[in-house]
C-alpha cells in the first residue's frame, strides 16, 4: 500500500497536507484537497481505521464473543450491536465458539494482546474469573450476556423465568396434559431460569400433566427433535429458540404420521406468523443495542455502579393470530387524511376485522374534502371514526365528536399529559386519542455536509464553516450555497425547495419563520394579529427563500419529499410523520436530522375521535383497543406509520428505518399552533391560516409590498368571520 509520503509526492503537497484531507480536517484549500483525493485514488490508498485509533492514543475495537452466528437469536445481538458501535465510531472483531470450553480459551488467547476497549460475550464457560485472568482490561468492560457466569462484574440479559411463568400459564390454560420440552444445555443459567419458571409454575398450581424434556446443544438439536415423536403422542412442545420449533416441524413432517403438537417458543421480537409456533418474543436487537450503549456510557462515567441489567421481554404478540376469523356481523365507517399512518392502517385493518367480525370501510379523503365534511357533520352522519387534525380539534371537537367512552378514555393515561393536552382535550373534557402527531424538523443530506471538499467550498465563499443551519438566515445562505444557478460547483441542483401551491402551506413556511423570530397570533389584548415588526422581518426572509430554492406548484408536501429522496436537495422542513417513505430510498443512510431553525416547530398530525352522531359505541370500543395495542401500533410503525406508543421505541428495526420518529419525544412535542385563546375559546385556524397565505400571495406576486401585505393581513385577521361556524 502506497504512504502519505507516497501520496505528498504525487500530489505536488506537504505530508501534512495529505494527513489533514485523510483524516477530515478542514484547513487545506480546495484546490489541494482534489489534489489529494485523486492521487489517493490513483494509487489505491485506504486509511488504516485501528492504526488511526492507536495515533490518537484510545482503541476503538470490541472482541464479540458467541456461539454461532447462524442461530435468530446471536445474529440478531450481533447485528444490533455491531450497528450501535459503528455509530459511536468502534469497530468489532467477531469470534464463534460453537458452545465449546477449548475453542472459547483459544479465542481469549487471541485477544489478550487485541488492545480491545471492551469485550462482549455470550460464554460457556462457568467462570468470570479466566476472563478477568487472560485480559488485560478492565472487569466492568468485560460484558457478559444471556448467561450470568459466577463472579460476573457485568451481566445484561433477559427475565427467563417470567418467560417459563407465561409459557407455563398459557399450557394450564390449554389444559395440555402431555408437554415436551426442548432446551438448551440446563448448565447455562439462562435455560435454568426458564425451566425453573416453567416447572415451578406447574408445580404452584399443582398441575398434574407428563413432561417429556430433552436438553440439547446446538450441534445435536436436529438429531434430537426426532426423539420427541418416538414417545407417545405429545399434546405440546415447548422450546427455547426458535430453531428448536423449526427442527421439531421438520421432524414431524418426516417422522410421523400424527397430528403435529402445538409449539410454544422463546423467539426474536420481530413479529412473523409462522404454523403451529407460539412464540414468546424476547428483543434481542434491543438487548444487543443496550450492550452497546452500556460500552459507550463506561467511556464517560467517572462513579461506577455497576448492576445486572434486565431487558424488559416482549411476550405474546397477537395471540390469537391462528383464531378462526369471526363471522362478520357487524361494521364501522372511518374518515381518514392520506398519510403514511392511515396506509399503514389501512394493510392491516383485515387483521381488526377477522378478530372481531366488524367490517371496516376506510374512507380517505384530501385535508380540504375533510374539512368541508367536518363543517358540515349533520349530512355525514354515516361516519363513526374521523381522523381529526389537531390543528382542527379545538374548533370541531364539540360540533362533531362525542367525548371519548370511559373505555376509550382510559388509553390517555399511557401518553404525555403535554401531548394530550393538545391532541386529545378541547375544554378539559377528552374527545380524540393522538393517533400520528408530529412535529416539523429540519432533514438534510449528511454525507454532503460532512464531505471534506465541500465544506472547505463554503468556507472559501463564505468564511463560515458549514453547519446544520439554526437561522433562516443561515438556511438562505445554505441553500444559496447549494443552487446550481448559484453556484456551479454544487453537487445538488438545489438546497432547499418550496411548495407554493397551497394557501397553509404558504401559510406554515411564513409561520414557521415568524415563530423563530419570538412573533405570536394570539396578542396579550386576546385579538389575532400579526406583530408587524417581526412579520416583515419574516416575511423578508421567506422572499429571499423564494429566489434561490426550487419552486414546487404543489398542494402538500409529497412532492418536496419526492424531490428529497431522488437527492435534488442539501435539506427540506417537513412534519416528521410524512416522512417515512424516505426510509425505503437509495440516499436513507445518508440522511441526517436535526430541529428546525429557531427550534420553534410547528405541531401536526392528528387524533381520532368518534362521530357524535355514531351509534357503534361497542365496534368503537373495540377498534381503538385494537388499533392502540402495542402489537398494532408497532406493525403501523413498521409499515410507515408513526405511533407515540413507547412499545414501538424498543423495536430496532424501526429505530434503525425511522431514527426521527423519537425526534418529538425527546422533545416532550414542544411546538406551536395556535387554535385558541387561554380562556378556551377557539377559532377556526384554517381560515387563518389561508388568510395569511393569501395574503403572502399578494406579495408573491408582485401586488402589495411586504407592508402592505403585513397590513391587509391584520385587517382580515380581525374579522369576526373566523369566530363563525
Amino acid at each position: 500500500m502506497p504512504t502519505i509520503k507516497d501520496i505528498a509526492k504525487a500530489a505536488g503537497v506537504s505530508h501534512g497536507t495529505v494527513s489533514n484531507v485523510l483524516n477530515g480536517k478542514g484547513n487545506v484549500s480546495v484546490e489541494k484537497i482534489k489534489r489529494v483525493e485523486d492521487a489517493a485514488k490513483q494509487m489505491g490508498y485506504q486509511i488504516n481505521a485501528s492504526a488511526k485509533s492507536l495515533r490518537e492514543g484510545k482503541a476503538k475495537t470490541v472482541s464479540i464473543i458467541l456461539p454461532n452466528i447462524s442461530s435468530e437469536q446471536y445474529n440478531r445481538i450481533y447485528s444490533a450491536l455491531n450497528h450501535t458501535l459503528e455509530k459511536f465510531g468502534y469497530s468489532t472483531n467477531l469470534y464463534t465458539t460453537n458452545d465449546q470450553k477449548k475453542n472459547e480459551l483459544s479465542i481469549l488467547e487471541d485477544i489478550a494482546s487485541n488492545r480491545d476497549y471492551a469485550v462482549v460475550t455470550l460464554s460457556c464457560l462457568d467462570d468470570a474469573a479466566i476472563y478477568y485472568e487472560h485480559l488485560k482490561i478492565d472487569k466492568e468492560n468485560v460484558v457478559f450476556v444471556h448467561r450470568k457466569l459466577d463472579n460476573a462484574v457485568r451481566f445484561i440479559g433477559f427475565d427467563l423465568k417470567k418467560a417459563g411463568k407465561s409459557v407455563a400459564r398459557e399450557l394450564i390454560n390449554k389444559k395440555h396434559q402431555r408437554i415436551g420440552i426442548f432446551t438448551n444445555l440446563l448448565k447455562f443459567s439462562s435455560t435454568k431460569d426458564f425451566n425453573d419458571g416453567l416447572m415451578g409454575e406447574f408445580s404452584k398450581h399443582n398441575y398434574n400433566a407428563v413432561y417429556f424434556s430433552i436438553p440439547s446443544s446446538h450441534a445435536t438439536d436436529y438429531n434430537n427433535a426426532f426423539e420427541f415423536f418416538a414417545e407417545d403422542k405429545l399434546d405440546v412442545i415447548v422450546t427455547t429458540d426458535i430453531e428448536k420449533a423449526r427442527y421439531i416441524k421438520n421432524a414431524h413432517m418426516l417422522g410421523n404420521l400424527n397430528k403435529c403438537p402445538e409449539i410454544y417458543s422463546l423467539s426474536d421480537s420481530e413479529f412473523i406468523i409462522e404454523d403451529s409456533i407460539n412464540k414468546y418474543h424476547l428483543n434481542y436487537r434491543l438487548l444487543g443495542n443496550k450492550i452497546a450503549q452500556m460500552i459507550v456510557n463506561n467511556e464517560s462515567r467517572e462513579h461506577k455502579k455497576y448492576k445486572t441489567i434486565v431487558v424488559e421481554n416482549k411476550g405474546f404478540l397477537f395471540k390469537d393470530s391462528n383464531a378462526t376469523p369471526q363471522r362478520i356481523e357487524k361494521s364501522l365507517n372511518i374518515l381518514a387524511l392520506p398519510s403514511p399512518s392511515t396506509n399503514a392502517l389501512k394493510k392491516i385493518l383485515p387483521h381488526f376485522i377477522k378478530k372481531t367480525g366488524i367490517n371496516v370501510q376506510l374512507a380517505i379523503y384530501p385535508f380540504e374534502e375533510i374539512y368541508d365534511i367536518l363543517s358540515d357533520i349533520k349530512n355525514h352522519q354515516h361516519y363513526d371514526i374521523i381522523r381529526i387534525d389537531m390543528a382542527g380539534l379545538p374548533w370541531f371537537a364539540e360540533k362533531t365528536l362525542k367525548p371519548l367512552y370511559p373505555e376509550i378514555q382510559t388509553l390517555l393515561s399511557g401518553y404525555p399529559s403535554q401531548l394530550n393536552e393538545r391532541f386529545a382535550y378541547v375544554n378539559d373534557t377528552p374527545y380524540a386519542v393522538p393517533f400520528d402527531p408530529s412535529i416539523q424538523m429540519l432533514f438534510y443530506r449528511k454525507d454532503i455536509f460532512e464531505d471534506t471538499k465541500i465544506r472547505r467550498m463554503f468556507y472559501e465563499k463564505y468564511k463560515l464553516d458549514l453547519e446544520i443551519p439554526t437561522t433562516f438566515e443561515e438556511l438562505n445562505r445554505i441553500s444559496e450555497f447549494f443552487s446550481h444557478s448559484r453556484n456551479p460547483e454544487s453537487p445538488l441542483p438545489y438546497g432547499t425547495c418550496v411548495s407554493t401551491g397551497n394557501t397553509e402551506i404558504i401559510a406554515s413556511e411564513f409561520l414557521l419563520r415568524y415563530y423563530a423570530k419570538g412573533g405570536k397570533l394570539i396578542q396579550d389584548n386576546n385579538t389575532l394579529a400579526l406583530t408587524p415588526k417581526i412579520a416583515k422581518k419574516a416575511l423578508q426572509n421567506y422572499m429571499d427563500h423564494l429566489h434561490i430554492a426550487n419552486h414546487l406548484p404543489a398542494k402538500w408536501w409529497d412532492e418536496s419529499i419526492s424531490r428529497f429522496s431522488k437527492g435534488d436537495l442539501a435539506i427540506i422542513i417537513v412534519y416528521m410523520n410524512l416522512f417515512s417513505d424516505i426510509a425505503h430510498s437509495s440516499i436513507s443512510p445518508l440522511i441526517g436530522f436535526s430541529q428546525v431553525p429557531g427550534d420553534n416547530p410547528l405541531l401536526g398530525g392528528g387524533s381520532l375521535g368518534i362521530s357524535k352522531y355514531s351509534q357503534k359505541e361497542d365496534e368503537a370500543i373495540q377498534f381503538f383497543n385494537w388499533v392502540y395495542s402495542d402489537e398494532t401500533a408497532e406493525q403501523i410503525t413498521l409499515l410507515g406509520g408513526s405511533s407515540v406508543n413507547d412499545f414501538v421505541y424498543d423495536n430496532q428495526n424501526i429505530m434503525n428505518k425511522y431514527p426521527w420518529l423519537k425526534f418529538a419525544v425527546d422533545k416532550n412535542y414542544e411546538g406551536i399552533r395556535e387554535s385558541s385563546f387561554k380562556s378556551g375559546e377557539s377559532f377556526n385556524l384554517r381560515k387563518v391560516e389561508q388568510i395569511i397565505g393569501l395574503g403572502l400571495k399578494n406579495t408573491i406576486n408582485n401586488m402589495m409590498t411586504i407592508e402592505e401585505t403585513i397590513e391587509y393581513i391584520n385587517r382580515r385577521l380581525s374579522d369576526n368571520d373566523i369566530f363563525n361556524y
